[in-house]
């Protein structure tokens, strides 16, 4: 194993995913870790893009502030292995997932069972997507 990526929203079971993540790593400082997270925004016109470029810049800077709460949490555990935070735009956070997966060649994902949806299911709809949607294996944190 050399690649995993984490997919991190915020969420409690997401901060639990970077701790597995940090946990798996221990032992070999060659795995790189990147932490992904996808910024979700609605299928627009071109007109509605133009209007909505704010509210997106917005939404990115928060989705930098909570990649940056996820480098505070992972720092300090494992020094040693490299970590890079990823910013991807899409309609579709699963689907965004699984072509970053399927382009930088991750060996896993590790992702929170319920993200900041609200889902009260076992499964969120983002890891329940994510299990069929990938050929790699998807570590789901509860």
């Amino acid at each position: 194993m050399k690649n995993i990526l984490v997919a991190y929203d915020g969420s409690e079971t997401s901060k639990r995913a970077i701790d597995t993540a940090a946990d798996l790593i221990a032992s070999d400082a060659r795995i790189h870790l990147d932490i992904v997270n996808v910024v979700s925004i609605p299928m627009l016109s071109d007109d509605q893009a133009s209007s909505f470029a704010a509210i997106l810049d917005l939404m990115k800077s928060d989705a930098e502030e909570v990649l940056a709460d996820a480098l505070n949490q992972f720092e300090g555990k494992h020094q040693q292995n490299g970590v890079d935070t990823l910013l991807v735009l899409g309609t579709d956070v699963a689907s965004e997932i699984a072509k970053l997966i399927e382009k930088n060649g991750y060996d896993m994902v590790v992702i929170g069972s319920r993200g900041l949806s609200g889902m009260k299911q076992y499964l969120g709809s983002v890891s329940h997507k994510l299990l069929g949607a990938t050929k790699v294996p998807v570590l789901v944190v509860k």
